[in-house]
């Protein structure tokens, strides 16, 4: 089966660069499309994370972006 157009490594890389970005200049107001890559990531290859750091990461982030709601 043939990879998608955009779909490839070089796409994959770039999307965790930004993310890698948005979380470390702590810019909570993108922290929802973080989890989004996240639980994509999971699901495209589940064995990348463990299942534990994947969660803790997870929760922090939710976290994080319900305090930002709260204030």
């Amino acid at each position: 089966m043939a990879t998608p157009p955009g779909a490839g490594p070089a796409a994959l890389r770039f999307a965790a660069a930004a993310t890698w970005q948005v979380v470390r200049g702590r810019r909570v107001e993108h922290f929802p499309r973080v989890l989004e890559f996240l639980r994509s990531l999971r699901a495209a290859a589940p064995g990348l994370v463990r299942y534990r750091h994947h969660e803790r990461l997870c929760m922090g982030l939710k976290a994080k972006s319900a305090w930002l709601l709260i204030q």
